[in-house]
């Protein structure tokens, strides 16, 4: 079994994309209120029942979009089939825009580009090819509704052939950008979240998630800290690539031995780090005396284990400082031993 890297869920940090979100949502909702005010005071020719109507169209559109964005995507919480139906209704609303202004030719079709690039940042693949061959019919769609209603019995000229040659390359080169950039920073996260020896978590993404674990006060879980036993003399007789060696041959037994939903973590030097979630102390127990087993029987050295498991309400802190006694405990009473204790209670 390959070690479990750390899971890598977006190409944007978490806490960067509600800040990212909001750009999007202001320069957009300032692009459609721009046209609604236009509109209704007539700076895009005199208002009609029908331009009106498109423009209350607009503007309603994007109020409730707004509100979706700050109470259901930026606090982790989207609908799926909302997600679905926003870029769909956001075109819709530049192809509205378009055919209110009745111009063949208006300077506000450049909103599609606008389009393209911003789902580029969000779909990939299929989704994204769909959105812009919606978005390609759009505009074929709105250039010929614009010159039927004109009465120009010939639609196809140097500028429609533009504006599908613009839209195209626009959709290909966002599509290409967006696959590279995702990929970059997938490579950056991945490189920043995980132990480049081991291939296993790094301590940073050990510690967040067990802060995550303790959030909630009712979440029950355990902790095991693992140090192999007299590795530095290891190392000395043997070489640091040797020492390389059992350390990557010991993260893969411990990934092979934990449950899927468990974090094997790298914590520093020759120390490593288990987080079970739902896990009682004695079953806890059980997989330490599993672990150090199979470190034993497979490698040179041994490992000693403190074994902790939250108590209700406990921070994760005071749970891995539990865990790190033990451990010390086990390496001052004889080594290749696994020492976990229930918290005492005042009587």
């Amino acid at each position: 079994m390959t070690p479990r890297r750390a899971e890598v869920l977006s190409a944007v940090p978490e806490r960067d994309q509600g800040t990212l979100e909001r750009q999007v949502l202001l320069l957009q909702s300032g692009i459609a209120a721009l046209f609604v005010t236009g509109t209704l005071l007539g700076w895009f020719g005199t208002p009609s029942a029908a331009s009106q109507a498109g423009a209350c169209w607009i503007a309603g559109h994007h109020l409730v979009h707004a509100w979706y964005i700050l109470t259901r995507r930026i606090p982790g919480r989207p609908i799926p089939l909302v997600e679905v139906a926003t870029p769909l209704l956001d075109i819709s609303c530049i192809t509205t825009a378009w055919v209110v202004l009745g111009q063949a030719q208006p300077p506000f079709w450049a909103v599609y580009l606008f389009a393209l690039v911003a789902y580029g940042r969000r779909y990939h693949g299929m989704p994204y090819l769909a959105l812009a061959g919606f978005i390609l019919v759009n505009v074929l769609f709105g250039r010929f509704f614009i010159l039927w209603s004109n009465g120009d019995s010939a639609p196809i000229n140097a500028d429609l052939l533009t504006m599908i040659v613009l839209t195209v390359a626009m959709a290909s080169l966002s599509h290409a950008i967006g696959a590279a950039w995702r990929q970059a920073e997938r490579r950056a996260r991945i490189l920043a979240e995980t132990d480049p020896l081991t291939a296993i978590a790094n301590r940073r993404v050990f510690m967040d998630r067990l802060t995550s674990l303790a959030e909630d006060p009712s979440q029950s879980f355990a902790v095991l800290m693992l140090d192999l036993d007299d590795f530095k003399r290891l190392n000395d007789e043997f070489g640091h690539l040797h020492g390389d060696e059992i350390l990557a041959c010991v993260a893969r037994l411990l990934v092979d031995n934990v449950r899927e939903g468990d974090e094997v973590a790298r914590y520093g030097g020759e120390e490593f780090v288990v987080a079970m979630p739902n896990t009682s102390l004695p079953a806890a127990t059980q997989v330490a005396e599993r672990l150090r087993t199979a470190v034993f029987d497979a490698t040179p050295t041994s490992i000693s284990i403190g074994c902790a498991a939250r108590e209700p309400g406990e921070q994760a802190a005071a749970v891995l400082r539990r865990a790190d006694d033990l451990l010390l405990t086990a390496k001052r009473t004889g080594k290749n031993a696994v020492r976990s204790a229930q918290v005492r209670t005042a009587a």
